[in-house]
Parts: structure tokens; C-alpha cells; sequence
């Protein structure tokens, strides 16, 4: 998960933790003012045994385990009495797992692993629509049946088989999974079936950055000439360094030396650690070599699984 996300993730637990014991405080403090004896014998069986060890004298221990457990007999007695089950004031976290402290055998816990993925999925629901675009939603019936002989079949056979192989790679994900570049025109599916893998790939745990290819040089601009501090160096080294960086809209930058060097370095550095790469892009392959150097095209066509998407625009349609 992105450290970023841990990091807040962390914070978050920590202050619902705070707050939930807080409540439980004043739980108990109401509780007791009704119940003078449950508070009496709660502290009495908090003491039994320290004062057994202040007073080390033959059977101390044995008597303290005996009024103890006569003590919790009542307790329980009493609450019985009141219709509450026995563990009603026992001191409860929110995860029983890690006891609230995030980690469970030095490993990040379910519970913190859930708020990183839903931290995620925030942000990248803000930027997509997450809960309308996944593979469940898909609806072939949108596209054209019609064949496309220069393309060599129908606009909806290819975006059911580029829809399955995104299914597929989303289920297997993991350093090996090809890099995919989305190539076609306006309104064909490409930001669609971004939107289901970068949802399908956050939902298994992994770190997923999604925006668009002018956004992000923006963003690495930022850092490279020092403006925004600490967030734009947090920024630039999540593009770099997440499981999956989704990039929109390639293209649509403007392509001056510093976006081909910006460019270039980001793609190579990830392509060097085997950070997968998700581009979408109104550009075709000769637009590619034409607008960008050599060594970016090079790898724009030889590191990624270019998927041609085709036929007409559904948003004029709609």
C-alpha cells in the first residue's frame, strides 16, 4: 500500500481509538454512578492480587484467587440481574485482533489495510467514477455489432476481448503483469476500462495512482524546481514508486524538453523497478513516434501491450 495512505491510515485508527475510549470512560463513569457496588468490586479485583504480592505470607495467593473469583461471580450475578451479558464492561477495542494498534505479529492488520483501501479508493473515486465503471457494470450491447474490416471485426467483439484480458490481468496481478497502453479516439471505452482495472487492482490491496498526463507533469514540474516542499516530493515519488500508475490522456500535455525528459525518467524508472504502467492515450503509433523522442517511443511500443480500441463515440451517442 502506498506508505502515504499507511501513514494517514494510522493516524485515523488512532484517533478513533482515542474516541472510542473516551466513550467507554464515559460509559462507565454513568454506569458505576448507578452501580456503586460494580465499581467497588471492579477495583477490588484490579487490587486482590497486588495486595496478596505486598503481603507475601503462606496461601496469600491462593486466598486472593479465591476472592477473586468470588468477586466475579457477583459481578456477573449482577448484571445478570440487569439483563447484561457478563463481558458488558470488559475493555473492548475496536480490533480485537491488534488491539487498535494497527499491526498483529508485526504485519499491518486487517483493520489497517481496510482504511488504506478505502483511503484509496477516495481518492481515486474523486477522479473516476469507481462505483458505475467496473467489469460487473459492462455492457457490451453499447458498441457497435458492426464489423470494422480494417480493423478486422466489430467494435464490440474487441472491447469484450480487451475487457476480458484487463479482467484477467486484474485477477493475476503482479510484477510479471504486462504494461497496457489504450490507443483509440474520443468516447470508445478507454477511460471506462481504467476505471475497472484501477478499481479491480485497489480492491486486492495494491497502490493505485490514476490522473491525467497533464496533471502529473504538473506535479513532477513542481518538484523538480522545488515548489510545494515536502507534498511535491511525496507526490513525484508515488508516481514513481506505486504498484500501478495509471496515466490519462497522453497527449494532451504540452511537449516541451521538459515534459520528454520528465516523461522518459518516469517511465523508465518504473519499467527498471517493475512497477506497472497503465496509459491511455487518443494517439496512434506513428502520432507516438512523431510527437516523442526516440527512447520514449521505443519503450511506448516495445515495453507495453498496445490495445487498439475503435468505432464510434458513445458520448455523442448518449
Amino acid at each position: 500500500m502506498d506508505p502515504r495512505l499507511m501513514a494517514k491510515a494510522r493516524r485515523e485508527l488512532a484517533r478513533d481509538a482515542a474516541a472510542h475510549r473516551k466513550r467507554r470512560a464515559a460509559l462507565l463513569e454513568q454506569f458505576y454512578a448507578g452501580e456503586p457496588r460494580l465499581e467497588e468490586m471492579d477495583e477490588r479485583i484490579r487490587r486482590v492480587f497486588l495486595d496478596a504480592l505486598s503481603n507475601p505470607v503462606p496461601g496469600a495467593m491462593e486466598k486472593a484467587a479465591g476472592e477473586s473469583l468470588e468477586l466475579q461471580r457477583e459481578r456477573v450475578a449482577i448484571l445478570a440481574s440487569m439483563g447484561l451479558p457478563p463481558d458488558f464492561l470488559q475493555d473492548s477495542p475496536l480490533c480485537p485482533v491488534c488491539g487498535d494498534s494497527g499491526y498483529a505479529e508485526k504485519e499491518p492488520c486487517g483493520c489497517l489495510l481496510e482504511r488504506c483501501r478505502s483511503l484509496q479508493t477516495a481518492e481515486l473515486s474523486s477522479l473516476l467514477d469507481l462505483g458505475g465503471q467496473t467489469f460487473e457494470s459492462f455492457k457490451a450491447e453499447r458498441f457497435s455489432e458492426a464489423v470494422d474490416f480494417k480493423q478486422n471485426g466489430s467494435p464490440r467483439q474487441n472491447m469484450e476481448d480487451i475487457r476480458d484480458l484487463c479482467y484477467n490481468l486484474c485477477r493475476k496481478f503482479d510484477k510479471w503483469s504486462r504494461n497496457l497502453l489504450f490507443s483509440g479516439p474520443p468516447g470508445t471505452g478507454k477511460t471506462f476500462l481504467s476505471a475497472c482495472v484501477a478499481g479491480a487492482i485497489s480492491d486486492r490491496g495494491f497502490s493505485v495512482v490514476y490522473d491525467t498526463a497533464v496533471r502529473q507533469l504538473a506535479q513532477m514540474e513542481s518538484q523538480r524546481f522545488g515548489r510545494g516542499g515536502e507534498d511535491a516530493e511525496a507526490t513525484a515519488e508515488r508516481l514513481k514508486m506505486c504498484d500501478l500508475l495509471i496515466i490519462d490522456d497522453l497527449g494532451a500535455e504540452f511537449i516541451g524538453p521538459f515534459a520528454q525528459s520528465a516523461l522518459l525518467d518516469l517511465v523508465n524508472t518504473r519499467l527498471v523497478a517493475g512497477k506497472k504502467i497503465l496509459i491511455s492515450t487518443n494517439l496512434g503509433r506513428a502520432d507516438v513516434r512523431a510527437r516523442y523522442s526516440p527512447a520514449l517511443a521505443s519503450r511506448l511500443e516495445g515495453e507495453f501491450l498496445w490495445l487498439d480500441f475503435f468505432g464510434e463515440d458513445l458520448r455523442l451517442k448518449r
